[in-house]
């Protein structure tokens, strides 16, 4: 394995399922068998999966205006920026990556970016993403097949 891609979020709240759908995206494309594609539903499942000798890219949600912005950034680009990716467990994605570095320091990825759509307040029980943050997706996917190329 060359690469994890862990996809964070909720299928059935809006918007916030848009790592969701770059992730099936992904899989339809095609990308080699050297990355792993990983579904989280929430940033305490981030922890073991950051345990890995190889680089950990992140698709999430993040609560930001305009939405459909497509960012990429580092764990502490993320946190310097103020971004708030969604958490259903009040930890967050940036204490995640902290509590996995602090857990095992050793044993984490060598590297981790996050690949961040900007979304407002998602709305509860349905599957749809709104055209902003559905348009944002062939954009996420993207940016993320170019990451995962430095990668192989």
């Amino acid at each position: 394995m060359h690469a994890r891609v862990i996809a964070l979020g909720q299928a059935a709240a809006g918007d916030d399922g848009v790592a969701l759908v770059i992730l099936e995206r992904l899989r339809e494309c095609g990308v080699p068998e050297s990355v792993e594609l990983v579904h989280a539903a929430d940033d305490l499942a981030l922890v073991p999966l950051l345990e890995t000798p190889v680089p950990v890219v992140i698709v999430d949600a993040v609560l930001h205006s305009p939405r459909g912005q497509v960012l990429v950034l580092t764990p502490e680009e993320l946190a310097r920026r103020g971004l708030r990716p969604l958490s259903t467990h009040g930890v967050g994605v940036c204490h995640a990556i902290e509590l996995a570095r602090t857990l095992a320091p050793e044993r984490g990825a060598p590297s981790i970016r996050i690949v961040a759509v900007t979304i407002s307040r998602p709305r509860r029980y349905t599957q749809r993403l709104s055209p902003a943050v559905a348009a944002a997706v062939p954009v996420a996917v993207e940016r993320l097949l170019r990451l995962l190329g430095g990668c192989a």
